[in-house]
């Protein structure tokens, strides 16, 4: 009889020092740590890209593979332009061939009028062309187009820089300021007109040639 007063007593004082605490239970659990995130690239690096889509890639470098030798004649009411482009060593080899061409030109009526070198071809012009002449050489034969754009003649420089910058993009190079023209262009005489004379070598950009223009109107090359 003692020995179950005992025990009573001992399981009693058990539930009261239970039914005593406020604290719950403390439960311990194992969390898995993580696994870290991959490193970002750093588009410095060397092999990476520098520019993310939809911004301007960077230029591009090593030796030029395509040239541009062309000629603004900003006679008025309607400048000129004379364009040959291509692969850098076809239009290097044709140069000289241009440069005495270019000497032949003379302006009759607003118009410009030519003796054709040795081999070269004249096709009709077109919506966007005066003419076309065609360069035979080694490869594909080359292309010199004329066309025209009407100018006031109020502003020549801004009339000449659009265009030679214009250029420049094609071939993937930096655009320059007005007071850069001298140094980057040539000034000569065509058809008794003082022209400029542009020589670019780059790397020809995808999407073709676009017009020349000049206060929005395109017509050209």
């Amino acid at each position: 009889m003692f020995f179950l007063r005992q025990v009573t007593l001992v399981a009693i004082g058990c539930l009261a020092i239970v039914g005593c605490s406020d604290k719950p239970p403390i439960t311990s659990y194992t969390v898995k740590k993580p696994e870290p995130l991959p490193a970002m690239p750093n588009p410095h690096d060397a092999g990476l890209p520098k520019t993310l889509p939809g911004q301007d890639a960077p230029p591009p470098t090593g030796e030029p593979t395509d040239r541009t030798l062309a000629v603004i004649v900003p006679t008025t009411p309607q400048g000129w332009f004379f364009k040959l482009t291509g692969p850098e060593a076809a239009v290097a080899a044709v140069e000289p061939a241009f440069n005495d061409f270019l000497k032949t030109v003379k302006f009759a009526d607003g118009q410009p009028t030519w003796t054709l070198p040795e081999g070269w071809q004249q096709q009709p012009g077109n919506a966007f062309r005066f003419a076309t002449l065609v360069i035979p050489g080694e490869g594909k034969p080359l292309e010199l187009t004329v066309s025209g754009l009407p100018n006031s003649g109020s502003d020549n420089v801004a009339y000449v820089l659009q265009n030679v910058n214009r250029w420049r993009g094609q071939l993937q190079l930096a655009s320059i300021a007005a007071d850069a023209l001298a140094t980057e262009t040539k000034t000569i005489d065509v058809g008794g007109t003082s022209s400029t004379l542009v020589n670019l070598a780059g790397h020809a950009a995808a999407g073709g040639m676009q017009p020349p223009f000049a206060s929005g109107a395109p017509n050209g090359n």
